[in-house]
């Protein structure tokens, strides 16, 4: 029976690293599709996959594209509730404790108000979910 559970739990943690992998793979996907559309280098993207703040405005609109295009913000740059949710629970992987500081992410940063455009006001929520994760020890999937 132990050997069981430890398999398992193995299996769980597997599988847990490949739906992370594939969702990193797809973002990564998006990101390069974004590239022409919005003008940014592969500096830009290696940059938005480190959690650093867009360098320049092309980086902006690349986070606009990629984000847009995942469905986590809708045409007025405002976040996606349920999107997030979506993706959020596909990363917490069954884990209530991480799910619940994903929710708690989800809710600090929703009201980010808009800036100037939709690339600065897409690039405002995407720092703050940063910060929030960093906040509150949430590991972001990209």
């Amino acid at each position: 029976m132990k050997y069981f559970l430890v398999f398992l739990v193995v299996c769980s943690l597997a599988i847990s690293y490949a739906e992370g992998q594939e969702l990193l793979q797809k973002a990564r996907a998006i990101a390069n599709d974004c590239k022409p559309e919005s003008g940014a280098s592969d500096a830009d993207i290696e940059a938005l996959f480190k959690h650093e703040p867009a360098a320049n405005d092309k980086a902006k609109c690349l986070s606009a594209c990629m984000l847009k295009k995942m469905g986590l913000v809708d045409a007025g740059a405002k976040l996606n509730e349920d999107a997030a949710l979506n993706i959020l629970k596909a990363v917490a992987d069954g884990d209530a404790n991480r799910e619940q500081l994903g929710k708690e992410l989800i809710d600090g940063c929703k009201g980010t108000p808009p800036k100037g455009n939709e690339c600065e006001s897409v690039e405002a929520l995407r720092e703050c979910l940063i910060a929030k994760a960093k906040e509150n020890g949430f590991k972001l999937p990209w």
